[in-house]
């Protein structure tokens, strides 16, 4: 096999070394603005009960999303990749490895700190709903469980929530409603 045509094509994406600066950022906010239901989604695989999945996050715009941000995730990669092994005057395949290794570990640290923040108003606004429900039931006197309490809190969360998402508010609505 001839791997002198292939390392000649990773320098001369390579050359572009600035590419990776552009598709961090980008991937950076389409995770933030648009992906990050897809996190919401592992939380209630682990049987998390306060996450609400906005509504764009169906059939086909969301297959259309997660294919985008999987292209931003590995464009992102390999042009680090490619990046790392021509700016380096030593030219060797491990170079391409430690890039492909260094980006990737960056674009997981990228997408966590880009959910981050929705995934803890969610959690927050939870919480606070339960704990109002909570109190209500104590001070009242009355004896609930916590299975009870817990459906209680989960259906007010979705419910304002998926009024807010209607009214196209549901950022505005969960940053101003969810600060402990």
């Amino acid at each position: 096999m001839n791997f002198e045509l292939f390392f000649d094509k990773v320098s001369g994406v390579g050359s572009f070394f600035w590419l990776p600066l552009v598709f961090w950022p980008i991937y950076f906010f389409w995770c933030r603005f648009l992906d990050y239901p897809a996190d919401l989604e592992k939380h209630i695989r682990n049987g998390k009960v306060w996450p609400y999945l906005p509504m764009f996050w169906k059939g086909k715009k969301r297959k259309l999303i997660r294919f985008a941000s999987t292209l931003f995730f590995w464009a992102g990669n390999l042009s680090c990749a490619c990046a790392l092994y021509y700016l380096f005057p030593y030219k060797h395949w491990v170079l391409i490895i430690i890039g492909m290794g260094l980006s990737i570990f960056l674009e997981i640290k990228i997408r966590a700190f880009s959910t981050n923040e929705i995934v803890r108003l969610q959690q927050d606004r939870y919480l606070q709903i339960y704990t109002k429900l909570l109190n209500q039931a104590l001070t009242k006197g009355d004896e609930i469980s916590n299975s009870e309490l817990s459906a209680k809190a989960q259906w007010q969360q979705n419910n304002d929530l998926r009024i807010a998402d209607k009214q196209g508010r549901l950022m505005l609505f969960l940053r101003g409603d969810a600060k402990l």
